[in-house]
């Protein structure tokens, strides 16, 4: 009963604790919150050597920790981000310029999950639709995980970083080595990264399954025959064991990430030609999920393991131009991705009787051409347009193979059956011709000090293979079905953003508020019996509303001290069915006051979650994606750190000081029966992580 007012009183230190000082400081150029710097609109930048806060799991463990990104846990790894109410494929995730898809079909393995994220030395958040050259869709936002090896010299041919960390609650144990050697001709980079954890105990003392262990090693080699002009070479190794899920039917006892990419680029001057860049990417995921390696079965006869793989080549190469005052990136863009997963069935002697082809053989292919310039049309205003192009394929090679598992009242179909019975005909090919574009005004105000903007979007975004064509039988009910429909059309995103920063006296301030008007949503829902196939997970076509801002202001209040407020809100309408969009997050801010001086660094962040009641929670009316409606929660974490001259580094805090028992608003399903699954977060935990730079 008291941990509420403890709260509220930190709420109020954390405010006026800074307000002792008296000292001025003077306006800074990038406006810094919570770590990420904030530059262009609807843009924030973390660099991973500016990081003051503990481990993460993951990419979208880290991702989650950022304003204004909210996060849906299914266990201790594999967080799947929420960007202004729109989550998955709606937010392009780019890891060292290559797409990786991942390998489970209920999304164990978001993209983000492969972002190891202490092996990355940027991650750059793009918020809504602000640019075309990323790929098609993205209308959630962009997350692009980034690497930079900086070029040596004659007298630096090596550098390195070593870091290591401990997390009390679940016993999380992590490694880095960051190692490099080169000249001023090329370089040659190692990177390994191990990390794992035990299940955590949340704020109410109860054990929550989320153990995981994953080890990563990358191998960079490139030439850099000029300052400006590169080609490099990597190779990535994931392989993660034996990840325990509490919002699963099942666990993983294995995945395998392999990736291969290749980029180049080449400054040119004299010209209108000013850069020249590419790349291309591979990517093979391995992926087995079951329910009786790492728990037990719910019966003697429900054995069930589901390997899946998940194979992506991404690529493209752009150029840029200059003329007249005129700045344009023209350039071309491809995925391919193909996906396939069976589901056994059996006990424990034998698992063998096929019970679905989950992914039959699916593949969705992509290529893109697109154009976005930047024109001055005054001395401190710009115009931003951009507009792309997408052919896109899709099929699915296995949609006519039946099933063998026999056991059961419920008729075991093929995908050509499944999607016959939901949605009249069986898997078609499919081919769509779709167009996105931009346009962004920016406008500087008060002398530089501020700027505004105004931006309109059209962003398309294909229906994945999960949505196209995921084929999920079940033993025992119609209603726990899960057919995805071929015959989707593609999501219209109209998006409308204003914005505005301004930096003066002290105080910064960044705000936006956003419109985005959906033709076709892609909606999980229910059949609702509706073809006689009883109520069984489909996915169909409707028209939504997606609206919400965004703010953070921070106050300076000494070159030393710092205070933060941060503000999130989005809401979600089904406008064809008058009801509430489900998954989307509630009201969100945090209060963060910071002290910086030499090599020190002492904070804390007071996170604050409104109740939602705005859910589609009944399965029998509506699609029952949300559990239920949530209650608001509090959180206060404590961080501090030292940075010795010498290059070593020590940091530690406390996460959920006063070990509220809560858990996030956006949940996952269950493997077997699409019933939804919400987990609580993690309660008190201590931290401590040391490293050092040369």
């Amino acid at each position: 009963m008291m941990k509420k007012p403890l709260l509220l009183s930190a709420m109020g230190v954390l405010w006026v604790l800074p307000a002792w000082g008296t000292e001025k400081t003077d306006r800074l150029d990038l406006m810094v919150i919570e770590e990420t710097r904030l530059g262009e609109p609807s843009r924030a930048n973390l660099f991973m050597k500016e990081r003051y806060k503990g481990p993460m799991s993951d990419g979208g463990d880290l991702l989650k920790s950022i304003p204004g990104i909210a996060g849906g846990r299914m266990g201790g790894h594999g967080m799947e981000p929420s960007i202004r109410g729109q989550n998955q494929n709606r937010i392009n995730v780019l890891l060292d310029g290559s797409y990786v898809h991942g390998g489970c079909p209920n999304r164990m393995d978001p993209p983000s999950s492969y972002g190891t994220s202490e092996t990355y030395d940027e991650i750059e958040i793009i918020k809504g639709s602000q640019s075309v050259v990323h790929g098609s869709g993205g209308s959630g936002g962009t997350v692009l995980f980034k690497r930079h090896t900086e070029p040596f010299t004659k007298e630096s041919w090596y550098r390195g970083r070593i870091n290591a960390g401990y997390q009390g609650n679940a016993n999380v144990r992590e490694g880095l080595v960051d190692l490099a050697v080169g000249s001023d001709q090329g370089f040659f980079r190692m990177i390994g990264n191990s990390s794992q954890g035990n299940d955590y105990e949340d704020g109410g003392g109860h054990t929550v399954r989320s153990s995981y262990k994953e080890r990563t090693g990358n191998l960079i080699a490139g030439i850099t025959p000029a300052p400006h002009s590169r080609a490099e070479l990597g190779y990535e190794k994931t392989r993660a064991e034996d990840i325990l899920f509490a919002g699963a039917g099942m666990d993983t006892p294995l995945t395998d990430h392999d990736a291969y990419r290749f980029k180049f680029e080449h400054a040119m001057t004299g010209s209108i030609l000013r850069k020249l860049q590419g790349q291309v990417g591979y990517s093979t995921i391995d992926h087995l999920m079951d329910n009786y390696s790492l728990r037990t079965p719910t019966a003697a006869s429900m054995y069930m393991r589901a390997p899946s793989t998940s194979d992506t080549w991404s690529g493209g190469t752009n150029i840029e131009v200059e003329l007249g005052g005129i700045a344009a990136t023209l350039g071309i863009d491809f995925q391919d991705n193909q996906r396939d997963a069976v589901r056994y069935r059996g006990t424990s002697t034998a698992v063998n009787a096929i019970q679905s082809y989950l992914w039959p053989d699916a593949t969705l292919s992509d290529l893109g051409l697109f154009v976005e310039t930047r024109l001055a049309v005054a001395e401190t205003r710009q115009l931003i347009l951009g507009l792309r192009y997408d052919h896109v394929d899709a099929e699915a090679r296995k949609s006519n193979l039946t099933p063998n598992d026999t056991m059961g009242s419920v008729p075991k179909l093929s995908a050509a059956g499944l999607y016959s019975l939901y949605y009249g005909t069986g898997a078609l090919d499919s081919t769509e011709h779709n167009v996105n574009g931009l346009i962004r005004l920016e406008q500087e105000v008060m002398n530089g000090a501020g700027s505004v903007y105004g931006s309109f979007s059209r962003s398309v975004r294909t229906a994945d293979i999960t949505e196209r064509y995921i084929a999920s039988n079940n033993n025992q009910s119609t209603a726990s079905r899960w057919v995805g429909n071929p015959f989707l059309d593609p999501e219209q995103h109209h998006q409308l953003e204003l914005g505005s920063r301004l930096q003066t006296g002290g105080w910064e301030l960044d705000l936006n508020v956003y419109y985005n008007d959906v033709t076709d949503f892609i909606l999980r829902d229910r059949d609702h019996n509706a073809h006689g196939g009883g109520n069984a997970t489909i996915y169909r076509n409707v028209d939504a509303t997606l609206y919400g801002g965004e703010a953070s202001v921070k106050r300076h209040w000494t070159s030393q001290w710092s205070s933060g407020a941060t503000l999130a809100h989005v809401r979600g309408e089904n406008d064809s069915d008058n009801r509430p969009l489900a998954q989307i997050p509630p009201l969100e801010g945090a209060l963060t006051t910071d002290f910086n001086h030499g090599g020190w660094n002492v904070g804390g962040k007071l996170r604050l979650a409104a109740q939602q009641t705005r859910v589609d929670d009944n399965a029998t009316t509506g699609s029952g994606l949300d559990v239920g409606k949530t209650t608001g929660f509090q959180s206060l974490d404590l961080y501090g750190g030292y940075r010795f001259s010498n290059g070593v580094k020590l940091k530690l805090g406390i996460n959920n000081l006063f070990d509220q028992e809560y858990a996030e608003h956006l949940n996952q399903a269950s493997q077997f029966d699409t019933s939804q699954v919400q987990v609580n977060e993690p309660g008190r935990s201590f931290w401590l992580t040391a490293g050092v730079d040369f």
